[in-house]
């Protein structure tokens, strides 16, 4: 983990050209960018939201542009669109997307902020962490998980019960990864940022959340 990340770090060329948006399979594993000779990083990034905020990991090319995110969604089990906060119920699922999502072109704004660089190394290195964090987020979107975005009992200081969001996939997948974000996010003092943070999805004794059945079919 970098410990004196300059401004430049934390705040790669976000990519603009609208590419594709992926539900993570296994057969993704090996979709990546082109390779260049120097450091590439894995940098963990984050979009505000009020007092609280979507985490997600950014790959980071030597030329200090970002060229893939990973990003838990929620997708509605009606429409199948996806959407960054769904309604309880909906499926939680890992995308990958080939372009930055929060960076509007037109203004020139990048609505996210940079954590930290979690991992460094040359491109065959951290291709293979990347492949890991995509084979895990490809697990997750075979559980069939569903959705909770937030619990109004995490605003008054508890762990937010039974949350399985986007921030417990960012989590989930930096395990098999072996990069530690919990203290990515400790050291920036974000550490009640994160709803839904410190539930490993994959641990064979995690007890997933498992909506009310409902009435009519959940909605985006």
């Amino acid at each position: 983990m970098d410990k004196d990340e300059d401004s430049t770090d934390l705040n790669p060329t976000p990519n603009a050209s609208r590419g594709t948006r992926r539900v993570l399979t296994p057969a993704d594993a090996e979709n990546f960018p082109r390779e260049m000779d120097g450091d590439w990083r894995i940098q963990m990034r984050y979009l505000p939201i009020l007092h609280r905020g979507h985490a997600y990991l950014a790959l980071i090319g030597p030329d200090n542009k970002i060229h893939r995110e990973m990003h838990g969604l929620s997708q509605s089990r009606n429409t199948n669109e996806l959407v960054p906060l769904g309604m309880d119920g909906a499926k939680l699922v890992g995308v990958e997307t080939d372009y930055s999502p929060f960076y509007d072109p037109v203004r020139g704004v990048d609505s996210s902020k940079g954590v930290s660089t979690v991992y460094r190394g040359p491109y065959a290195d951290v291709m293979g962490k990347w492949r890991t964090g995509q084979q895990a987020a490809a697990e997750i979107n075979s559980k069939d998980l569903d959705y909770k975005a937030h619990d109004p009992s995490y605003e008054m200081g508890t762990d937010g019960g039974e949350i399985q969001n986007s921030n417990s996939l960012n989590f989930t997948v930096g395990k098999p990864m072996h990069i530690d974000l919990s203290t990515a996010i400790r050291n920036k003092g974000l550490e009640r940022k994160f709803p839904g943070w410190g539930r490993d999805m994959l641990d064979p004794t995690y007890r997933p959340y498992v909506a009310p059945p409902q009435v009519q079919p959940n909605t985006p």
